[in-house]
């Protein structure tokens, strides 16, 4: 049987509790978790021309909420100048502020990896690297 999938909505509400009480058992009360948050949020640096860019997105399930760096890229003429550094604390602070327990991002190669390292974050595994909200960039 192949189920029809599609955006969650509003009325999904009471099968998307029960099917988290399933998988985080039956301490989770379908009566205080919280709305179903997602967010995105794209930053950019520059005043005349933008030389950076982050788009970051929060997700709250209700249990541990978290935000990922989805894309962090800086024009090569301005790497090396705190635009990433400033970039990423910015998106923290909003993910913080959202109640984000922990943010993830992958990164594409060793030299991210160095940058997000320096910046706070630790290793998961693979290209994965990790770090709460609450901490400086």
């Amino acid at each position: 049987m192949t189920s029809d999938v599609r955006e969650a909505t509003a009325a999904d509400r009471a099968g998307i509790q029960r099917l988290l009480r399933e998988l985080h058992g039956d301490g989770a009360d379908g009566t205080t978790l919280p709305e179903i948050r997602q967010q995105a949020r794209t930053f950019v640096a520059g005043e005349d021309e933008i030389v950076g860019l982050l788009v970051a997105t929060f997700v709250d399930y209700g249990h541990e909420p978290y935000g990922v760096v989805e894309e962090l890229v800086v024009d090569p003429a301005s790497r090396g100048s705190g635009t990433g550094a400033a970039l990423l604390a910015q998106c923290k602070s909003w993910l913080e502020a959202l109640g984000a327990e922990v943010v993830f991002v992958s990164a594409a190669d060793e030299e991210a990896a160095e940058f997000y390292l320096r910046a706070g974050f630790r290793r998961c595994t693979g290209r994965w690297l990790w770090a709460t909200a609450g901490q400086p960039a």
